[in-house]
């Protein structure tokens, strides 16, 4: 049964890392299309907790509980609640392993009503719970600055300054509303801009990160997972971006026993502290050369992955 027809990035080496194996329990904390969820589910006879955010997915996971029951549960919520999600079901650890895939989801790109992508024209959202502020609304309540230090921190946005310069002038001239009103403002700013990505992919990124407050929910999940996993548990995490990788490898590190250096060079043990992971890959997985070519998406991708150990 193929839930929907996109594949999500990396699938195959994510599934491979979590090391899926009989009578354990997962968890798929980005539930998607269900591409992961069904891949874990069909790979063993396991038990898999998926959570999601976005309740348009709800179609997509009613599908898989009627082909996989009792094995297969979803919950309509941010994986930063993890904690209390597995409480409620009786649960306090996980046996097998989490994986969290950071990407959005295609359905989600296309739906143009959602505002995620600079390509279609719809209304400047970029929620994926449905709730809270919107995207348009969080530019409005920013002043230049702040607007700035998002664009830069959230997105390496070069231009992030004049980005936000050109925001703050012409919102109070005419309403930015639409995702193609946000195009035309960043194009404005980055003009001769050559490279194969589109001009505005940071800045999207940068207003999706603080409109549903990732990194935020990124930190909580990795604390966690930290606490919930059992001894030959793995947790696998694939990033698109810089930002999140970073929290990703740092926090990775640390419950290694690692630490780094002023020179990020050279990594150091932390002799004093219990060591509660060990690193399945020293260095993050990337996708393929055909998966780059075949989905441009995939080509920012990196997959880290760590197994608790007994101690």
């Amino acid at each position: 049964m193929v839930i929907n027809s996109h594949t999500p990035v990396m699938m195959k080496q994510a599934i491979e890392a979590l090391n899926v194996r009989n009578k354990l329990d997962y968890i798929d904390a980005t539930f998607g299309g269900g591409g992961y969820s069904e891949e874990i589910l069909k790979k063993a006879d396991c038990n898999l907790l998926s959570i999601d955010k976005d309740p348009k997915v709800k179609n997509y996971a009613h599908k898989l509980k009627i082909k996989y029951k009792k094995r297969f549960k979803f919950i309509n919520s941010d994986f930063e609640n993890l904690e209390s999600i597995l409480k409620k079901n009786n649960k306090t650890s996980v046996s097998g392993g989490i994986v969290a895939d950071l990407g959005v989801s295609s359905f989600q790109l296309d739906d143009s009503n959602r505002g995620f992508s600079f390509n279609k024209d719809g209304p400047l959202d970029m929620r994926m719970s449905g709730e809270g502020i919107t995207a348009k609304e969080l530019i409005y309540s920013l002043d230049e600055k702040e607007l700035a230090k998002i664009l830069w921190e959230y997105g390496d946005e070069e231009k992030s300054r004049s980005i936000a310069r050109v925001i703050v002038k012409e919102r109070s001239r005419e309403e930015i509303n639409t995702t193609f009103k946000l195009v035309k403002l960043i194009k404005r700013v980055k003009k001769g801009y050559k490279r194969k990505k589109h001009p505005a992919t940071k800045s999207f990124q940068a207003l999706r990160i603080a409109t549903n407050k990732e990194l935020v929910s990124l930190k909580k999940l990795l604390m966690i997972s930290e606490k919930i996993l059992l001894p030959g548990s793995r947790l696998v995490v694939v990033t698109f971006h810089s930002v999140e990788d970073r929290i990703v490898k740092l926090f990775f590190k640390d419950i290694s026993g690692k630490t780094e250096n002023l020179n990020r060079h050279l990594p150091q043990v932390i002799k004093d502290k219990k060591v509660k992971f060990k690193f399945i890959n020293k260095k993050p997985l990337l996708p393929s050369i055909d998966e780059v070519e075949s989905n441009k998406r995939a080509r920012s991708a990196k997959l880290r992955v760590v197994e608790r150990m007994a101690i």
